[in-house]
């Protein structure tokens, strides 16, 4: 959290590239999904998860839709994932994440642009490395940390945001330069950890699991 001393700003809103990449973000593989944020933004209606502060600076991770409801509805079936809004959370077959509907952000939430402070980063020589990276949490108890995909002027990265210490400001975004572009889940085994695959269901047996999720354009807050 940011010190008493230090005042909100801004916030770093960044485009997913889907519905489904929201609900994989705000409800793949955690204890418990993330609150979803809408508002009005433009014509359409703006459906935003903060997941992650820095520098000061909450970062949201947003989809533009045509419309919402109460709540999210997220799944993970035997072909895939299903995701859509609904009036109410009756359907123990889904995670649901709670839809917060605010008639607009208050001025130190709304959208900034043009960040001084970016996160270190680190490129890792392939995905097994990435893997342990976003897998470490797991030690805990605790959910992996999402991967991250987006293109930029020379491919696919990958990557994950990971802290050092306890203090926002050494975080890290780890990442790997890929040919293929990454999609649903990163399935791994720790037997066999040069062996990853991606797939869209998470109930085979002796695999671990991290959700991938795509952003619209290269992360704001990432500096190579």
């Amino acid at each position: 959290m940011p010190k008493k001393d230090e005042h909100i700003g801004g916030a770093c809103y960044i485009g997913l590239s889907s519905l489904l990449d929201l609900g994989r973000l705000s409800c793949a593989l955690e204890r418990a999904p993330f609150p979803l944020f809408a508002f009005k933004e433009g014509k359409g209606t703006r459906i935003a998860a903060q997941a992650d502060l820095f520098m000061g600076t909450p970062i949201f991770y947003y989809f533009d839709n045509g419309t919402v409801d109460e709540f999210l509805a997220y799944r993970i079936t035997g072909e895939g994932e299903e995701v859509q809004f609904v009036s109410s959370a009756s359907n123990a077959s889904y995670l649901y994440a709670p839809v917060i509907r605010v008639q607009r952000m208050p001025k130190p939430l709304e959208e900034k642009t043009g960040f001084m402070d970016k996160f270190i980063s680190v490129e890792v020589e392939n995905i097994p490395s990435l893997v342990k990276v976003g897998a470490y949490k797991t030690l805990f108890e605790e959910p992996p940390l999402p991967l991250f995909a987006f293109q930029d002027g020379r491919g696919w990265v990958i990557g994950t945001f990971a802290r050092i210490d306890d203090y926002e400001e050494a975080s890290i975004f780890f990442y790997a330069r890929v040919k293929e572009e990454p999609s649903g889940f990163l399935r791994y085994n720790y037997d066999r950890i040069t062996e990853t695959t991606y797939v869209k269901r998470t109930d085979e047996p002796g695999f671990h699991y991290i959700k991938v999720v795509k952003l619209t354009a290269p992360h704001p807050l990432v500096e190579f």
